[in-house]
């Protein structure tokens, strides 16, 4: 079913691509989210990658290839984004448990104070480390298709998994 909607909104379907747009808004958002930190500034990013879907979806090469596709477009608008505004923003709490929290129901207090530990530590970590431990961890991703959407070689995801985890693991065990 989605080859066939890949391949209508290949051929112009303004349809399928307004179908396609709105299945991937949302992993779109939290992607956008992970970088940007800020809500408002993630749903821009939403709109423009889906002007980018509309104006740009003839330069995808493979329709197999449309999630790769879309995290690449995803990632590197919020990054630009990131450069133009030139924000730094604290997440608030509530932004904080609302994107970065794992779906699984509310344990301890000790296991909540441990996730936000976690949680503060992983947005102290440069974007590029964010988004790769995001990618394995949260969305469950393989090294092969982070890399595929992405554009780096398999063992630089290893190699960026290993150091994101290093800080990651320092921040946490320094109280960050």
């Amino acid at each position: 079913m989605e080859k066939e909607l890949v391949k209508k909104a290949l051929k112009g379907d303004k349809e399928a691509i307004a179908e396609l747009i709105a299945k991937y808004q949302d992993w779109i958002y939290h992607l956008a989210f992970r970088i940007v930190k800020n809500t408002e500034d993630a749903r821009d990013i939403v709109q423009e990658v889906a002007l980018k879907i509309i104006t740009s979806l003839s330069t995808l090469q493979e329709e197999s290839k449309l999630t790769s596709w879309i995290y690449r477009v995803t990632y590197h608008l919020s990054l630009n984004w990131l450069r133009m505004t030139k924000k730094i923003r604290q997440l608030d709490e509530q932004e904080l448990n609302n994107a970065a929290k794992p779906d699984f129901p509310p344990g301890t207090l000790e296991r909540e104070e441990d996730l936000l530990r976690l949680n503060n530590a992983l947005k102290e970590l440069p974007a590029p480390y964010q988004l790769i431990i995001s990618l394995y961890y949260f969305d469950e991703r393989p090294y092969q298709e982070i890399a595929e959407m992405l554009k780096i070689p398999i063992g630089t995801v290893k190699t960026q998994l290993h150091r994101a985890k290093m800080m990651l693991k320092e921040r946490v065990e320094s109280g960050l």
